[in-house]
């Protein structure tokens, strides 16, 4: 499950992940696009399902509400804060 979620930071996309067990439920965000809410809705629905589960943990370790991405393509983000 995807989800883009207003927050008072911008625009955060944030996946919902349950471990091989099926006991822990964990939304984890994943990028903030502050006031670009079309940025957060490609990235949410064009390139999250094409991530591993392994890409969706990393981004989420990486993951700073501070830094806010433009999406450029599905491959090339830059930070604009």
């Amino acid at each position: 499950m995807i989800s883009i979620a207003n927050t008072s930071d911008g625009y955060v996309v944030a996946v919902h992940v349950i471990d091989k067990n099926g006991k822990c439920h964990a939304w984890l965000p994943l990028r903030n696009f502050g006031d670009r809410q079309s940025d957060a809705k490609d990235f949410a629905y064009l390139d999250v399902p094409k991530l591993t589960i392994e890409q969706i943990w990393q981004l989420s370790k990486r993951y700073d509400p501070a830094i806010k991405y433009k999406r450029i393509s599905s491959h090339k983000f830059v930070k604009t804060s």
